[in-house]
């Protein structure tokens, strides 16, 4: 309590709320209907160039925003079965999702090629549009475990895509 007469001691939450609603400003999701056809996904070209890999037959498994309670949703239901049934049968695919961890959106991409090659990308960006970075994983395969609900690379080794010509549009 302080010791001056008639002061008025502010709550810490009255300065909280509005750090935390200019942060949020800052880290709106993107529009959950905006990824239709994958388009507006990372970076330009970032989409053209998973069909590369992909090829133009992979099956379209979805690309979902998870922070979107109903997208999240389907994403585990619809998208995740769509991929392990592809995968089951050795046929290409596609699935991704966008997230926010914390101060940046990640872009994730699972990738069966037409000759079975399984493929992890994350491409990652701050929100406010700076330092992008993307990462890349060949595996054997892909597990589906059902205790988180996701997929796991098997046996994966770290990819040097920054000379390939399909991923120079970062």
């Amino acid at each position: 309590m302080s010791t001056e007469p008639n002061s008025i001691r502010t709550p810490a939450w009255y300065l909280a709320v509005p750090l935390f609603l200019l942060f949020a400003g800052c880290a709106t999701a993107p529009d959950p209907g905006q990824y239709q056809n994958w388009q507006n996904v990372g970076y330009d070209g970032f989409a053209e160039s998973i069909d590369i890999v992909a090829g133009s037959n992979a099956r379209d498994c979805g690309f979902y925003n998870l922070m979107n309670k109903d997208a999240r949703k389907a994403a585990r239901q619809v998208g995740l079965g769509c991929a392990e049934q592809a995968f089951s049968e050795g046929v290409a695919f596609k699935f991704g999702t966008v997230r926010l961890p914390i101060d940046s959106y990640a872009y994730e991409v699972l990738i069966r090629s037409p000759d079975g090659e399984n493929w992890l990308i994350v491409y990652d960006i701050i929100v406010d549009g700076t330092d992008p970075q993307i990462w890349f994983k060949k595996c054997e395969s892909i597990a589906f475990p059902r205790r988180n609900g996701f997929y796991e690379g098997k046996d994966c080794i770290e990819y040097d895509g920054s000379n390939d010509p399909v991923w120079n549009g970062t």
